[in-house]
């Protein structure tokens, strides 16, 4: 298979790490041509220091049969979104899995996953189509998690764990064994997650209770 252009959707802060992590993947053994940004904010990249651009708006941008996409935009409903709308035109979504991250060999990884650096993607893991699994955030033995969960950096989804779909942790949150996350949940920075979180929740604290703000 020949080398692919990679198209990162979304400049801002998540698209360019992703940027960085996948130069580090081309280092490791040349995958892409980086094509560039695409955007609706055609000046996301003003007085950024990065080595490509802003290729267009998102809807204008025009699909080339080599072009492969990565979807960085951090919240998980609008990513969603994009990806769908994207995919009916025709777009290839790809992994992005950075060289330093520990993935087994036996884990499920959906289209257009992201791990980051010092990622743990342990034993029979699954992680769903969209997932973002941040530094130093680990995913333990038979834990699931559903499509286009942000998990942020320091997380812990401990063994067995049950995560639904669109799922938001904040940073050094974590879940303890066996427990289960509804859909479209937000668990703020910090929060312990102990006991079963219905979908469309938002929990904060340790032990993690459901708050309105």
């Amino acid at each position: 298979m020949g080398i692919k252009n990679l198209v990162i959707i979304g400049a801002g802060g998540c698209g360019r790490e992703v940027l960085q992590w996948a130069n580090d993947i081309n280092e490791a053994e040349r995958r892409w041509n980086i094509k560039g940004f695409i955007d609706d904010d055609l000046n996301a990249l003003n007085e950024k220091r990065c080595s490509v651009s802003v290729l267009s708006k998102i809807d204008d941008y025009k699909i080339d049969p080599e072009d492969e996409f990565v979807c960085c935009i951090g919240n998980s409903g609008i990513r969603k979104l994009i990806v769908e709308k994207l995919k009916k035109k025709g777009a290839v979504f790809t992994m992005v899995t950075h060289p330093n991250a520990v993935i087994a060999n036996n884990c499920i990884l959906g289209e257009g996953v992201i791990i980051y650096p010092f990622a743990l993607i342990s034993d029979n893991a699954i992680l769903g189509d969209g997932c973002i699994i941040n530094m130093h955030s680990s995913v333990a033995h038979d834990s699931v998690l559903g499509e286009y969960c942000t998990i942020s950096a320091h997380c812990d989804i401990t063994g067995m764990c049950r995560v639904g779909n669109r799922v938001f942790m904040g940073s050094t949150s974590h879940m303890i064994p066996g427990t289960t996350i509804g859909d479209d949940v937000y668990i703020c920075a910090g929060s312990s997650v102990m006991s079963r979180v219905r979908s469309g929740m938002k929990v904060l604290g340790n032990p993690a209770k459901i708050v309105k703000f």
